[in-house]
Parts: structure tokens; C-alpha cells; sequence
């Protein structure tokens, strides 16, 4: 069943949910969007709208070819929803638990990706704070590289840096991914 988003957006299927929202296909005037809808009580945050609509210009600006692009912020309601482009293919998770290894070549190739990206966005002063297989995308539309590596683009970014923000109360579950000490 679809679902409005803002007067522009309609999310259609679930992707995939994690710890700050769920994530939608979604239909807006350019075409296909990936759509993350924040959780309600995430959404009902005052702080944190503001906080979004605050690094809304640093999140929109950030282009680059191995960054996931944001193209829109949507307050609506109980709905705060980042709207970003759509990556046909799977996450670096999905692929390491399929594969369990990858070529010599192709970690060197979406490694570098990744890095390439992060630089990007510490030009821009956005850190990300989750760097993890689940929030690298793998694009399988795009060109095969060094042992058969799809081009990799890093997603998520700003969300946990907004939600773990300095001076605001976490929720049980945090935006984070918490290393093993």
C-alpha cells in the first residue's frame, strides 16, 4: 500500500528497517528515490527537526560520486523523512554474508571508494559516525571494477552525528553502531 510523503513523495515498499528508521522505495517527480522515514518518536523530537533543518544545506550539498545523495528533507506532520537517491544493488553486509571473502582486488577497490567518499565529506565538515558494511552500497547498475568490485557509495550520512548530537537525551537504542570495547 503506498504512503504520501510530504505533497511530493510516495513510498511504496519497505527496503529495509534499522535502528532510526525504516527505509522505502519511493516515487517522486524525478523518478525512483530511496526514502528513509525516521521514527515516529525520532520525528516527535523537536531538537532533532531542528537539528535536521539545520544540516539540511551540508547533507544536500554533499555530491560526490561515492556518497549516497540526499535530495530532499521532509517535515510533514509526524513524518521527517530524508529522501536520497536510489542504488540498485545490495549492501557490503549482504555481499560479505553471500561471498564470506572477497578478491584481493575488489576489498582494495570498495575500500578506497569508501575512503574517497569519507574524505568528501570531512572537506564538507560532515562526519558520519557509522561506518559499517551494512551502510556501504553496492552499485550494481554501475561499471565493474578491480575483481569485479560494483562501484561502492557510502549512505547515512549526518543521521548519526544528528541523533547522537552532544547535549541530546539518547533513546535505548542509539544511531550508532557502538564498537566492542
Amino acid at each position: 500500500m503506498a504512503r504520501k510523503i510530504g505533497s511530493r513523495y510516495t513510498a511504496g515498499q519497505v527496503l529495509g528497517r534499522g535502528s532510526v528508521g525504516t527505509v522505502w522505495l519511493g516515487e517522486g517527480p524525478d523518478g525512483p528515490v530511496a526514502i528513509k522515514l525516521l521514527r515516529e518518536e525520532l520525528a516527535a523530537d523537536q531538537e532533532l527537526v531542528g537539528r535536521f533543518v539545520h544540516e539540511r544545506a551540508a547533507l544536500l550539498s554533499l555530491d560526490h560520486p561515492h556518497v549516497v545523495g540526499v535530495r530532499d528533507l521532509v517535515i510533514d506532520g509526524n513524518d521527517l523523512a530524508l529522501v536520497m537517491d536510489l542504488i540498485r544493488g545490495t549492501d557490503l553486509r549482504t555481499r560479505l554474508n553471500h561471498e564470506r571473502r572477497l578478491a584481493p582486488e575488489a576489498a582494495v577497490a570498495i575500500v578506497a571508494d569508501v575512503a574517497d567518499a569519507l574524505a568528501a565529506a570531512h572537506a564538507a565538515q560532515i562526519v558520519h559516525r557509522d561506518v559499517k558494511p551494512e551502510n556501504v552500497l553496492l552499485d550494481m547498475q554501475g561499471p565493474l571494477g578491480p575483481g569485479g568490485a560494483h562501484p561502492a557509495l557510502l549512505t547515512d550520512f549526518g543521521v548519526a552525528r544528528l541523533v547522537d548530537a552532544p547535549g541530546r537525551h539518547r533513546a535505548k537504542e542509539g544511531a550508532g553502531t557502538r564498537a566492542a570495547s
